[in-house]
């Protein structure tokens, strides 16, 4: 099983620039499942959380093929390293992105609960940063 995530490169030397709304607008973020592990199994997968999150993207100057997006804990803490550290692309579907991330949390009875407040913000080649928008992650184990 694979995330399909890849990492999003702004061009080398760019610094990190805040954008306004009319810039580079937030993107409307969703979640759309959590899966909590199974088992001990880490051959069958059976020991990995799973994490949906669908990114909707407003018509604009900005293509959703040109753009990464960051995913930045906010509130909360959790032992699981759920998020990349830096901007990444998901498959795309018109104006849709869909982002799986994956992570070893082992059977119910091993599991910490989950719950979070996540900034979601897109991230141009030339590392302009737009405003976020925010998604709840929350999920009990064994859920």
């Amino acid at each position: 099983m694979t995330s399909r995530l890849t990492a999003f490169e702004p061009a080398a030397g760019s610094v990190p620039t805040a954008g306004t709304s009319g810039d580079l607008p937030a993107p409307v973020a969703v979640v759309t499942g959590i899966v909590r592990g199974i088992g001990p199994r880490h051959s069958t997968c059976d020991d990995t959380g799973l994490l949906s999150v669908e990114i909707e993207w407003p018509r604009g100057g900005y293509k959703l093929r040109d753009l990464g997006f960051e995913f930045k804990v906010v509130s909360g803490a959790t032992d699981y390293v759920i998020f990349p550290e830096g901007p990444v692309q998901a498959p795309i579907n018109g104006r849709r992105g869909d982002f799986l991330f994956m992570w070893r949390e082992g059977g119910p009875s091993q599991q910490q609960p989950i719950d979070l407040q996540v900034e979601v913000r897109a991230v141009t080649r030339s590392n302009l940063r737009g405003p976020p928008a925010r998604v709840v992650v929350r999920a009990a184990p064994g859920a």
